[in-house]
């Protein structure tokens, strides 16, 4: 049964400990279910191989001298790759077992895509328009009503917030575009976490309004005019009811200096939802990290390691996505919008 507002969240049901059903909130357009259209295909996911399971990384008593980036011109950071402990036995049943996965050198953007960064691709004709309403399997109409009203789509006031209400496919065409591509998982949780196993982007801190753009008060409050009840990711208010522009947070920065890793919106990434380690693949879902403006786990959502797997024609109003590729990677425009 879908239970608007509110993650159901499952127990292990095998030895990996995978979630079984996950439900997010009809404003996040993150509900979870069977997906009722055909799947592209996704792109390789190369850069990350497994090769060990193990315990949870060890702290570093402080950060390596060289993890912290400034953001270079083109807008991304340059990632170190190595062995990385994935996962957390902390966290939720499909974040285990911890692993450790081989990641090839790469680059990732600083902030997500954001709304005028997008309209270009769409002006090129490489990029369908993002939709002004949001869509998951099983969908309501009182669903659809509520989930839309925060699509940034047709408000002149959000060119500098990340685009949002778009699927996989459309992001997958932005980042070829611009001759990139969507980062994997491993890629993801790495450029959030580093290599000392941090809670969050920012460190174990718990999140605070001057982190992220999370839920706090006036997300609360907007959705108890509604008709719903939702759960704080932070006390007090960060001033946004929705999305807010990319990169207002520099407290909650990575290692790597990249912004809103938690918070402001779910990302797309190029990895279909496995168990760890890559075993017992879902079809047609795909893996989101980072939390969003809206999230119902509250602060456990907005952690570095967590999950959650949607249909990949899944489009919400707190969903979006940035773009990474191979260090001195160049790639030529691909895959036009269809």
């Amino acid at each position: 049964m879908l239970r608007r507002f509110e993650v159901l969240r499952e127990s292990a049901l095998e030895p990996l400990a995978r979630v079984a059903s996950r439900i997010l909130s009809a404003a996040m357009g993150l509900a979870l279910g069977a997906s009722c259209r055909s799947a592209p295909t996704p792109p390789a996911e190369a850069p990350a191989t497994v090769i060990t399971i193990g315990a949870e990384p060890e702290k570093a008593t402080s950060k390596p001298e060289a993890v912290v980036a400034a953001g270079r011109s083109d807008g991304m950071v340059r990632v170190d790759g190595g062995r990385y402990r994935m996962g957390s036995m902390d966290g939720d049943a499909d974040e285990r077992p911890v692993h450790e996965v081989l990641l090839r050198d790469y680059e990732i953007d600083v902030n997500e895509v954001t709304m005028r960064s997008y309209r270009a691709c769409v002006s090129a004709g490489r990029c369908r328009a993002p939709y002004d309403d949001v869509w998951w399997p099983g969908m309501s109409s009182s669903d659809h009503d509520i989930g839309s009203r925060n699509c940034n789509a047709g408000k002149d006031d959000r060119d500098d917030h990340p685009v949002n209400c778009i699927d996989r496919k459309q992001a997958a065409q932005y980042c070829a575009f611009v001759g990139k591509r969507l980062p994997t998982e491993a890629e993801w949780e790495h450029a959030a976490r580093g290599w000392d196993g941090r809670k969050y982007p920012w460190g174990d801190e718990e999140p605070t309004a001057s982190h992220l753009n999370g839920c706090g008060r006036e997300c609360t409050e907007m959705f108890r005019d509604w008709g719903f009840e939702v759960k704080e990711t932070v006390a007090g208010t960060d001033g946004w009811r929705g999305t807010s522009p990319v990169g207002l947070f520099p407290a909650g920065a990575s290692p790597y200096g990249v912004l809103d890793m938690a918070g402001n919106t779910w990302e797309w990434t190029a990895s279909t939802y496995c168990g760890y380690p890559r075993e017992d693949c879902e079809e047609g879902r795909i893996t989101l990290r980072g939390g969003g403006w809206l999230n119902h786990d509250g602060a456990a959502g907005v952690r570095t390691t967590n999950r959650d797997p949607v249909d990949v024609g899944m489009r919400g109003s707190a969903l979006g996505f940035r773009c990474a590729r191979g260090a001195g990677e160049v790639r030529d425009s691909e895959e036009p919008a269809g």
